[in-house]
C-alpha cells in the first residue's frame, strides 16, 4: 500500500490543489511504482473522486466504452459469478477503474508537462526578446560611394541633393536621398570615362544610367558603368545583387558582365544574384527575354524562367515558374521567405543589418515560411525567428545562433 504522503498528494492532485513541487514529486513515485500499488491507490482515487473528475468529453467517452466492452467480455467468460461482488469480482473491477484512473492521471500529468516545457519556453523566448531589444540593430538604409574614373570618391548618403558633379559631357544629378541620375548632354568623342558605385553592407541605391536604363542595387553590391555609352554595346559590371530596367535600343545590345556570366538584352527587366557566398549566379527574368553565358553555356530565358550557374562546377540550370515575388522582394522592401534555409535567410540579414552570424556547432537544419518588411529593426525579425527552436544573441554586430 502506498505511503500516507503520496495517498495525500493524489487526494491534492484531484482536487486540483497540487503544488508545482508535489505534482513531481508524485510523478517521480509513478515512475517507480508497481502495477499493485497504482491499481490498489487509483481505484480508491476513483471511488472517493470520480463525481469531481474532470477531462475532455471526448475522451470520457472512450474510457467508459473501453471500460464496459472489457466488463462484458469478462462477464460472457465467466457465466458462474452471482450477482454478488465477489473478492474476484471486486479486484478485477478495480483494475480496471484502477486503468481508467492512470489514463486520466497520464492525461494531467502528460498536460502539465506540457504546459510546464511551454511555459518554460516562453519565459526563455521573453528573455530573448529583450536581449534583442537592449542590442538592436537598425535596419539598411539608402546609402553608397561613387568612385570617378580619376579614383576621387562622393560618400552619397551625406552629399546635399543637387548636381554632384558634371564630368565631361555628363551631368550627375542626385533628385533626391538614394537616387542618382546621369544625364548626357551630347556623345564624347574620346575615350569612355568610367565611374563605379558601391553600397555597403546595409546600403542600397537607385541609379538612372545616361541611356536610361533604371538600376536599383542591394546591399554589398557594386556597378562599374560608362558615364555615357558609345560603341556597338551598352556594357557594366556588377557584384552583389542588381536589378535592372533595360532602356530598350536594337542597336546597342545591353550587356551584364559578373564573375565570368554574362547577360545579353536589347531591352527588358531583370535581376542578377551573384553574391560570391551563395553558391551560384541567378539571373531571373521578369519581362522580354535575355540570353545567360557562362563558357561555352548559354540559354534564352522567357519571363518567369530562372538560371542557376554554380559558383564553384559551372554547372548550367533553367528553372521554370520561379515566383517573381520571392526573388525581387527585397526590391519592393521585403523579406520573404519560402521554406527558406535558416543559413540563407541569415545571409540576408548579415547583408542588410552589416552583422556577422556565428553558429555554436551545427548549423540548424530548419526552413521558414513568410514575410517582413525590410525597414524593421533587427529585434523584430529575430522575434520571428526564435519561435522555433533556435537561440539567437546579439552581442554588438553579431549573431550567435545555437540549437
Amino acid at each position: 500500500m502506498p505511503s500516507e504522503r503520496i495517498t495525500f498528494l493524489v487526494e491534492k492532485f484531484f482536487s486540483n490543489r497540487c503544488t508545482e513541487d508535489e505534482k513531481y514529486e508524485l510523478m517521480q513515485w509513478a515512475n517507480v511504482a508497481t502495477e499493485d500499488e497504482l491499481a490498489e491507490l487509483l481505484y480508491h482515487s476513483w471511488k472517493n473522486h470520480e463525481a469531481n473528475l474532470e477531462m475532455p468529453e471526448e475522451m470520457s467517452q472512450r474510457i467508459l466504452a473501453s471500460i464496459f466492452h472489457k466488463e462484458e467480455s469478462i462477464e460472457e467468460e465467466n457465466p458462474t459469478w452471482e450477482e454478488e461482488e465477489t473478492p474476484s469480482r471486486f479486484w478485477q473491477m478495480g483494475y480496471r477503474m484502477a486503468a481508467s484512473i492512470a489514463v486520466i492521471v497520464a492525461v494531467g500529468l502528460f498536460a502539465w508537462f506540457q504546459y510546464n516545457t511551454v511555459h518554460q519556453r516562453n519565459e526563455n523566448r521573453l528573455v530573448q526578446v529583450k536581449e534583442f531589444e537592449k542590442n538592436d540593430v537598425l535596419p539598411g538604409t539608402n546609402k553608397a560611394i561613387l568612385t570617378f574614373d580619376d579614383g576621387s570618391k562622393v560618400i552619397l548618403d551625406t552629399s546635399k541633393n543637387g548636381n554632384i558633379a558634371k564630368q565631361g559631357a555628363t551631368n550627375i544629378l542626385k533628385p533626391e536621398k538614394g537616387q542618382l541620375v546621369y544625364q548626357a548632354t551630347e556623345t564624347p568623342n574620346a575615350r569612355p570615362m568610367y565611374n563605379t558605385i558601391t553600397t555597403p553592407k546595409g546600403g542600397q541605391y537607385q541609379i538612372v544610367l545616361s541611356d536610361g536604363t533604371k538600376v536599383w542595387m542591394n546591399a554589398a553590391s557594386s556597378l562599374r558603368f560608362p558615364m555615357v555609352f558609345v560603341g556597338k554595346e551598352r556594357k557594366v559590371e556588377m557584384t552583389g545583387e542588381i536589378y535592372f530596367e533595360v532602356a530598350k535600343n536594337t542597336k546597342m545590345p545591353f550587356k551584364v558582365s559578373t564573375n565570368g556570366q554574362e547577360v545579353e538584352v536589347l531591352g527588358t527587366h531583370f535581376n542578377v544574384m551573384a553574391y560570391e557566398n551563395e553558391k551560384s549566379i541567378k539571373t531571373t527574368l521578369v519581362e522580354g527575354s535575355v540570353k545567360v553565358s557562362k563558357d561555352n553555356h548559354s540559354t534564352i530565358l522567357q519571363p518567369g524562367q530562372q538560371s542557376k550557374v554554380g559558383f564553384s562546377n559551372g554547372i548550367f540550370r533553367t528553372i521554370n515558374d520561379v515566383s517573381l515575388e520571392d526573388e525581387l522582394a527585397w526590391k519592393e522592401g521585403y523579406f520573404q521567405f519560402n521554406n527558406t534555409s535558416l543559413d540563407m535567410i541569415m545571409r540576408q540579414i548579415e547583408r542588410w543589418y552589416d552583422v556577422d552570424v556565428q553558429y555554436i556547432g551545427k548549423v540548424p537544419d530548419e526552413h521558414f515560411t513568410g514575410k517582413l518588411p525590410r525597414n524593421t529593426n533587427l529585434s523584430n525579425v529575430l522575434k520571428i525567428l526564435s519561435m522555433s527552436e533556435i537561440q539567437f544573441k546579439i552581442e554588438g554586430k553579431k549573431i550567435i545562433i545555437t540549437p
